[in-house]
């Protein structure tokens, strides 16, 4: 029993430093705004895409740099997949001037 007390007092450390970081990720990421619909164009000279709503009434801004994930599908994808008349599903985060960069992008499949 001598032995199991160490082991058990480190799996209990362990587990409380751990928890908190994987708490402010899931936190981080509920915090994450969200941009859908039809894309309109693609800018890769200023890095934007221009993405019309759902409902086909507002349009939104989304910047992109080199750390926007970009998947097709749910699968591994490219910049190349984002084209005109393409749905997208984009998440990211609205900074204080309102412009929303996108962290992820995906490219959805044709109707």
């Amino acid at each position: 029993m001598g032995r199991r007390v160490p082991l058990f007092v480190a799996l209990v450390l362990a587990t409380a430093l751990v928890a908190p970081v994987s708490l402010s990720y899931a936190q981080d990421k509920a915090k994450e705004d969200r941009v859908t619909g039809t894309v309109q164009l693609v800018n890769k000279d200023t890095k934007t895409i221009l993405v019309t709503g759902e409902a086909g009434n507002a349009q939104r801004q989304v910047l992109y740099d080199a750390d926007t994930k970009v998947t097709k599908d749910n699968k591994p994808g490219s910049l190349d997949d984002v084209q005109n008349g393409r749905r997208v599903i984009c998440l990211g985060k609205t900074d204080d001037k309102g412009q929303f960069l996108a962290r992820h992008i995906d490219v959805r499949p044709t109707s």
